[in-house]
């Protein structure tokens, strides 16, 4: 049934794009398939627990139309997990627009893009695309494009969110109920200036977030940024840094930061090496409930950043005591075809975790260590395949953290990916 939806939109959409005459139809298509083993991913698994094993799937169907200073762009996604629904649903619930939006050149170096848009900047730390997990990201947003040169860009982004659902509505005003990366975000601003050079790049970010408490008030949660990248030679020098202040969702008054410095060694055409560090600061265990230290990367890809096993801010540890991740990463190409990454992390907690009821002592801030294994094999040039294995060693103060008092000696997360992508012009 899915697929003849996916072929009615299609055909719909280059229907519609013949009438206008058209100057340019591209159509893409995305599958992708993971098989996960998880005997520890995200949280700590007690004794006993069996691995869970699942198969993930997704699959995009994108129709790309260009007429004169116009692109209309359709993103149909199809993402679930395999058997989650019975062989005779013909309904799962699962599929849905991704991305629907329209761009409007008015001069050379001014655009308007509104709709259902991927907002994604710099290295995605506090806003991206999220294409690791199956369903993705995405914003209903207006945005204005403005280019000063070829080197320079300034971006202005505004949403605005409602529920449309009535009977929770306040007497005096209206209540949005979907809480998101923590917070209850009734409309984001977003200014994104970047500047390029031939081998560096610095940007600026401004993020704010409107939000709104359980009473009804709004609040703003204002986040600054600036990413900066510069490489000479062999060896390049990257990191970012972050300020927020304002109000939370709980009427919390924030004061926190993010920052990460890394140094990249490009040891040859073949292989780099990467060290770094990143603090994410946090909110001691014995702090007023009004006041918040816990720095949130909000919709960033978080699963590139603090291990794959996503322990951190995966949909866990907003408002928590923060982070200090240690780490190596490093990268070899054996071949065009195939390469292997390799990375090691040392974590510990930016804020005071809390007492040890037996010894009556602060838990030791180190969390544990973890090292990711992921090898990619290009079979094709629409058809690349991963297989990855991810081990955590955590501490005592890890189990604290995580609530789980008698954890099992192995934590472990394995899975194999299998991509499929590929590109068409229609005309």
């Amino acid at each position: 049934m899915k697929k003849y939806i996916l072929a009615l939109g299609a055909i719909s959409l280059f229907t519609i794009s013949a009438n206008a005459q058209i100057d340019s139809l591209k159509m893409n298509v995305d599958f992708r398939t993971r098989a996960e083993v998880d005997h520890g991913q995200k949280k700590l698994i007690p004794k006993n627990y069996k691995p869970e094993t699942n198969v993930y799937s997704r699959t995009q169907l994108g129709v790309d139309y260009y007429w004169q200073n116009l692109e209309l762009f359709m993103s149909l996604q199809d993402a679930r997990i395999w058997g989650e629904v019975s062989s005779t649903n013909q309904r799962s619930g699962s599929l849905n627009v991704n991305e629907a939006w329209a761009k409007y050149q008015f001069t050379p170096n001014a655009e308007i893009k509104v709709g259902r848009q991927i907002l994604s900047y710099d290295d995605e730390r506090l806003i991206g695309a999220l294409d690791w997990q199956m369903q993705g990201r995405s914003f209903d947003a207006a945005k204005g494009i403005f280019r000063f040169s070829p080197q320079s860009k300034l971006e202005a982004v505004v949403t605005y969110n409602n529920d449309n659902i009535e009977t929770n509505d306040l007497p005096d005003r209206e209540f949005y109920s979907i809480l998101d990366s923590g917070e209850r975000t009734k409309s984001l601003q977003i200014l994104h200036y970047e500047y390029l050079w031939p081998k560096a790049t610095v940007s600026f970010i401004g993020l704010n977030n409107v939000v709104q408490n359980l009473s009804g008030m709004h609040y703003d949660l204002l986040t600054l940024g600036v990413n900066a990248k510069k490489y000479c030679g062999n060896v390049g020098f990257f990191g970012s840094a972050y300020w927020q202040t304002g109000k939370n969702t709980w009427a919390q008054s924030k004061n926190a930061y993010q920052f990460s410095a890394n140094v990249d060694f490009i040891l040859n055409k073949n292989a780099n090496v990467v060290l770094g560090t990143e603090w994410l600061s946090g909110t001691d265990y014995s702090e007023a409930t009004s006041i918040n230290h816990s720095f949130s990367p909000f919709y960033g890809t978080n699963h590139k950043f603090n291990g794959f096993m996503d322990y951190f801010f995966v949909g866990n540890h907003f408002n928590s005591v923060g982070l200090k991740d240690f780490y190596v990463k490093s990268n070899v190409k054996f071949n065009p075809k195939a390469a292997l990454a390799l990375n090691l992390h040392g974590f510990a907690s930016n804020a005071k975790l809390g007492v040890n009821v037996t010894n009556n002592e602060e838990y030791s801030k180190y969390l544990g260590t973890e090292a990711d294994l992921v090898f990619t094999y290009k079979v094709a040039k629409v058809f690349t395949m991963q297989l990855g294995h991810s081990q955590m060693f955590a501490s005592e103060g890890m189990k604290h953290l995580k609530n789980v008092a008698d954890p099992a000696s192995m934590q472990s997360w394995s899975w194999i990916g299998l991509n499929f992508k590929s590109q068409m012009k229609l005309k």
